[in-house]
């Protein structure tokens, strides 16, 4: 009787082992699943339509905005190039407005200064015609009028005045602008009857206030008395007070 060449089991004739049988279909199963499902050519090859409610590339529909049904915040857009434009466009207004400032600033003061300097030898121009027409009325009546002296706002400050400042007061202040002159210090050379230099100012001492006078001041510098006409200039501001003494000086001192 035959025998398993396996297991050695004794077969009877035309019996087939198990043990060989189990191998003989193991070794016929495929090894793998390309093995047993049919070849196709990659050339017929289709792709299969999406799932509902899923895009070509396999995302949800609405990816990202909506994700899993779920709604996400738009993206905010971004303001930088308004940035870009507000800033250069307001450095470029400030500099403009800087360079009309440098230009047009000290023009400005220069025609203020310039003004004021003319306002106050106006009135100087004014003290001094008022005061000859008080002094020629004073002559015509026989008062004493030549000579040499300083008639001033203050009467404490005049000098050699020979006539009776009262009569003359009620002279000048009938050809003068009596509201104005409240608000003006003043002093005025006379000789021998004529007024020659007169100075005006808002106060005695004070830089910061112009001083008018006749002949007139310019505005680059103040007039100074001269006994032989030839006036100077002071280029430095002169106080009311300084003029005063100085011509002080140049009447009774030369």
């Amino acid at each position: 009787m035959p025998y398993c060449t396996k297991c050695g089991r004794q077969l009877q004739e035309g019996e087939i082992c198990g043990c060989t049988a189990a191998n003989t279909q193991q070794t016929a199963q495929p090894q793998n699943n390309f093995d047993s499902a049919p070849q196709q050519p990659y050339q017929n090859y289709q792709s299969q339509p999406a799932p509902q409610g899923f895009a070509p590339n396999g995302y949800p529909q609405g990816y990202p905005n909506q994700y899993y049904g779920q709604p996400m915040p738009p993206q905010k857009k971004s303001k930088t190039w308004i940035l870009a434009i507000i800033i250069p466009v307001s450095i470029a207004i400030l500099l403009i407005l800087g360079i009309l400032a440098a230009i047009l600033v000290p023009a400005m003061l220069g025609y203020t200064k310039k003004s004021k300097l003319s306002s106050s030898n106006s009135f100087a121009s004014s003290v001094s015609k008022a005061a000859t027409t008080a002094i020629i009325e004073l002559d015509e009546e026989g008062k004493k009028v030549t000579g040499k002296y300083i008639i001033c706002s203050n009467e404490k400050d005049n000098v050699a005045v020979p006539f009776d400042i009262a009569d003359f007061n009620e002279k000048f202040t009938r050809y003068i602008d009596n509201e104005k002159l409240e608000k003006y210090e003043y002093f005025i050379v006379v000789i021998n009857g004529v007024a020659q230099y007169t100075a005006v100012s808002e106060d005695w001492t004070n830089k910061k206030k112009l001083v008018g006078t006749y002949p007139s001041s310019t505005i680059d510098g103040t007039r100074l008395y001269s006994a032989d006409g030839n006036y100077s200039l002071s280029t430095d501001r002169k106080t009311l007070d300084y003029l005063y003494w100085d011509a002080y000086d140049k009447v009774f001192n030369k």
